[in-house]
């Protein structure tokens, strides 16, 4: 009998040069040294399973004998311990300086790989297009004693100890320093990053207002942040500095910003004034979902995907959404969270969205939709292809019987399992498409 190992060589090894993806578990490397030297395409390697006690080496040797052969491997993918209680964790340090000319760097599974992010050493920063982190990991800001603690007489540094603490905040906050490695990146189109200071793309903004050209071509953009006005900042200035290349953007507000009484009227104020001839994907999660001002829409003309996700602690008024018809160009939208959906909105996006192909609607409150309002809306979207949703056993019965009437449509629920809802509302011949 053969064993796995020997199965999968076998058939690795039939026509190795041709083999451009390795995807396996750390816990497999070893079987799979001796098929290394014959990989003479590899672009590609995915290592999978890591965790604090296991062992590095073998993949760092796996890569190193590689590039000494063919230099061929360019995109790296490692999924790390996801316990950021651990104290004990393989280092990346050595495994990233062994790729000779890096394209990609997926470490979006690797949690806090973030952290050591300036003392990766890259062999060729020039040749990285992609760098992707955790989204829901943001590391915490440095921590250095400041000079004037250690160099002040003892009685001067307590009396003084809380105004030098607040300089030193203000002093990271102004001067952030994570994302230099970036900076030396020309070639950089893609970032997914945490970021831990709303000045961490002021640089970007200054590069750009002295030359336009000297910018990288970020086409893909996805930050986010433990708090809002953080990511607001940083998002608006990578905008500003962007603009020319965007096309993806997504902003993520991982916690929610304490309450502030003297915001609680003040309508969204997230957003931009200048063209962005190239977005066509924007994402927002968190308070910022319900922060921006969808004016911006009449400087996206090609936006086609619109995303938000709200927390359901988060507060939003009702006729926010009614302001999603300023992108009549939109063909997927996506609600998740507790939006407030109402017979007036949905009429108003079905007016509004002719283009609308895809509609998610996913935990929103209910309460105030009727079957009537809600089946008219959808027959006013033409263009509609795809429909998913859940908002609870009242509207799933109600989807169920509108699947039915609408062949033509693709109803998704994920509820489709769940033992019938019996209620009385049922859809009656009267709106029936």
């Amino acid at each position: 009998m053969f064993t796995r190992n020997e199965i999968e060589r076998t058939l690795l090894l039939h026509q190795p040069d041709r083999i451009k993806t390795i995807s396996l578990p750390i816990q497999r490397l070893a079987a799979f040294e001796s098929v290394g030297p014959f990989l003479s395409s590899l672009v590609r390697f995915e290592l999978f399973g890591v965790s604090w006690h296991f062992n590095l080496d073998p993949a760092i040797e796996f890569i190193q004998k590689h590039s000494r052969l063919f230099g061929t491997i360019r995109e790296l993918k490692l999924a790390g311990p996801n316990d950021d209680r651990l104290s004990q964790k393989p280092g990346l340090h050595r495994v990233l300086k062994a790729i000779r000319n890096p394209k990609v760097i997926d470490l979006s599974k690797y949690k806090e790989a973030t952290k050591d992010l300036n003392s990766y050493e890259i062999q060729n920063t020039e040749t990285l297009e992609q760098l992707l982190f955790d989204l829901d990991f943001v590391p915490p800001p440095p921590t250095s004693t400041p000079a004037s603690l250690t160099s002040s007489p003892p009685s001067t540094s307590l009396l003084n100890l809380p105004t030098l603490l607040t300089e030193q905040h203000r002093r990271i906050q102004e001067q952030d320093h994570s994302l230099d490695l970036i900076r030396m990146c020309p070639r950089l189109t893609t970032l997914q990053i945490g970021i831990q200071s709303p000045a961490a793309f002021k640089w970007a903004v200054s590069r750009y207002d002295a030359d336009p050209t000297t910018m990288q071509q970020l086409s893909t953009l996805h930050l986010s942040s433990n708090k809002t006005a953080t990511v607001k900042q940083a998002l608006e200035d990578s905008v500003y500095a962007f603009r020319d290349t965007l096309e993806d953007l997504k902003g993520v507000a991982l916690r929610l910003s304490p309450v502030d009484p003297a915001l609680s009227e003040v309508p969204p104020f997230f957003g931009w004034a200048w063209p962005l001839h190239r977005l066509t994907v924007l994402s927002l999660r968190g308070e910022l979902a319900c922060w921006f001002d969808m004016n911006s829409f009449k400087y996206c003309p090609k936006l086609t995907e619109f995303h938000l996700t709200l927390y359901p602690y988060s507060p939003v008024k009702v006729e926010y959404l009614e302001q999603v018809v300023l992108a009549p160009q939109l063909k997927m939208l996506s609600l998740v969270g507790r939006w407030t959906l109402t017979d007036r909105l949905m009429s108003i996006l079905g007016d509004g969205l002719t283009k609308l192909k895809d509609l998610t609607v996913d935990g929103c409150e209910s309460d105030d939709l009727t079957g009537e309002g809600l089946v008219q809306g959808l027959n006013k979207m033409k263009a509609l292809k795809t429909v998913e949703v859940e908002l609870g056993p009242r509207v799933g019965a109600l989807m169920r019987e509108y699947r039915v009437a609408r062949p033509d449509l693709v109803v998704r629920m994920r509820s489709d399992d769940a033992p019938w809802f019996d209620g009385e509302v049922r859809l009656t011949p009267a709106y029936r498409p």
